[in-house]
């Protein structure tokens, strides 16, 4: 794949997701100051239990995109083909299992989360059944998104997701304003979805000559292939839900259904951003795959090199800026009526945790892309659910034991991540294809860490000298730390070809607007 498609594909992944962080912005505020701090935590939780509904497909999602990209590498269409009738007929089996899970924790939800009101039982027995059905949809739509993302033609894939954005954020507002509270905010989310599902079916089928969804294949040797694949990535789908989510079951059943809504706005941030990170990744994989399927390891680890440069401009810039500005910030955003000053400082000590537990996977997210592009998937498994294990055990004991409230589970992930991902992931990467891994540190790691650290002092003495109390005074702020870490991120981490392109950019755009 040329620079030019990666970057068009990196461009527009990471502009999809910005739109999905500027509607968050603006809408989050908006639901707080419409639901209490019971409906909020309440809704928070019926996210988080919806995502995990999610894995009753096995891993297979992931695997169904994995092959497509593997057997468009190898210039196999009929395997193509049967990854794509295999995914789908799968999926027309576990849809009534999802739905018979979403009846069962409606039914369990109250006596989970003891203080839930009375007045919200029979809703939420009926609502949950209602959310889990969007996750059959979106794995529906999730297959034919992988034709898309196969063919490098992540503008289409992230413009679809657009227009499905605007309509959900439209239909959020709507019944907001009607006062349609959970129901309404259930049912923007089902309309998005059936739109998503039917708007990526119609564009794989015109980038992808002979697409055939029908009749479903369940050929037991295509079948075992995509989830013998899917099971180990089901494990760390699954790990990784119990890192990134179950951080609020563990406030709302320890803590009160309430202080969800805290750790919720804290932590809200923080994982919207880590998107972008991962969508690095996803943006190199099908590159990866098509490259290690066509024996081109040197290639692969290029991009390996690439993706890491990547991360770390991106990532650092975005989670130190959060580990610093996280008070001003969250003040700014939430700061309101029935959201109070000790409630803004909760969460914004939640969210500087986060983000520095973010930092370790700058570089383990590309080397655990780069083992499942090359079929080590079972280690990516098991160092998930071994932070999973250690990251939830952590959280207990710093909560129970501890007594550190909120911050304690947040606490629970950074110290997960320092300890298993940080250090293992690496040395099993080097061992297996001897990627030099001391060399790669002290050549890319070292010299990012390095300008980190500069920035971080930056940001601090921006703060020491004046701390932002207005939105203006706040963007300034940010301004001035984006043209510090840019200045400083190009010279030190960025690829030399971005360099010279952006260099290119620049005498370009002087030309003309000197001319």
């Amino acid at each position: 794949m040329s620079g030019k498609i990666h970057a068009r594909n990196l461009m527009f992944n990471w502009g999809g997701h910005a739109a999905s962080m500027v509607v968050m912005f603006f809408l989050s505020p908006y639901i707080v100051g419409n639901l209490d701090a019971v409906a909020y935590g309440i809704w928070s939780l019926l996210t988080v239990l919806t995502g995990y509904m999610g894995l009753f497909d096995l891993g297979v999602r992931a695997s169904v995109g994995r092959h497509i990209a593997l057997y468009l590498g190898k210039g196999d269409q009929k395997g193509v083909d049967e990854s794509i009738r295999a995914g789908l007929g799968f999926f027309s089996f576990t849809g009534a299992l999802i739905l018979a899970a979403g009846v069962l924790l409606g039914w369990l939800f109250p006596q989970v989360f003891k203080d839930v009101p009375v007045e919200y039982h029979g809703t939420v027995r009926m609502l949950l059944p209602l959310m889990v059905v969007n996750v059959w949809l979106a794995a529906v739509a999730a297959v034919y998104s992988s034709v898309l993302a196969a063919h490098d033609r992540f503008d289409v894939a992230r413009s679809v997701d657009l227009v499905v954005l605007i309509v959900r954020t439209a239909a959020t507002v709507y019944a907001l304003q009607r006062g349609w509270g959970l129901w309404g905010l259930a049912g923007a989310v089902v309309v998005g979805n059936v739109l998503g599902m039917w708007a990526n079916w119609l564009a794989a089928h015109r980038y992808h000559a002979g697409l055939r969804s029908w009749p479903f294949l369940y050929r037991k040797n295509r079948l075992k292939e995509i989830i013998s694949y899917g099971v180990a990535s089901f494990l760390s789908a699954f790990s990784a839900r119990v890192i990134g989510q179950t951080d609020l079951i563990i406030a709302g059943a320890l803590i009160s259904v309430a202080d969800v809504r805290e750790y919720s706005v804290g932590a809200m941030v923080v994982f919207y951003s880590s998107t972008f990170v991962k969508l690095i990744g996803r943006t190199f994989f099908p590159a990866f795959q098509r490259a290690i399927g066509a024996g081109k390891m040197g290639e692969a680890r290029h991009l390996f090199e690439r993706q890491v440069r990547l991360a770390l401009c991106f990532g650092l810039l975005v989670y130190i800026g959060f580990a610093t500005y996280s008070h001003s910030f969250i003040r700014l955003w939430m700061l309101q009526d029935g959201f109070g000053e000790a409630a803004v400082a909760v969460s914004a000590s939640v969210m500087t945790v986060l983000a520095l537990a973010q930092l370790p996977m700058l570089y383990a997210l590309p080397s655990l892309d780069m083992l499942a592009a090359m079929g080590y998937i079972r280690f990516n498994a098991i160092i998930s659910m071994t932070e999973a294990v250690v990251n939830l055990g952590l959280s207990l004991f710093f909560v129970i034991v501890l007594h550190w409230g909120l911050v304690g589970i947040a606490a629970g992930s950074l110290a997960g991540r320092l300890l298993v991902s940080c250090l293992w992931v690496p040395i099993y990467l080097d061992r297996k294809q001897g990627f030099a891994f001391k060399r790669l540190f002290f050549r890319i790691v070292a010299p990012a860490m390095a300008a980190a650290m500069i920035f971080y002092v930056f940001c601090k003495v921006q703060l020491w000298i004046f701390f932002p109390g207005t939105w203006l005074s706040f963007v300034l702020q940010i301004f001035l730390a984006f043209l510090f870490w840019s200045l400083i991120a190009t010279l030190i981490i960025l690829p030399a070809d971005y360099r010279q392109r952006l260099s290119l950019c620049l005498r370009q755009f002087h030309a003309k607007a000197f001319v």
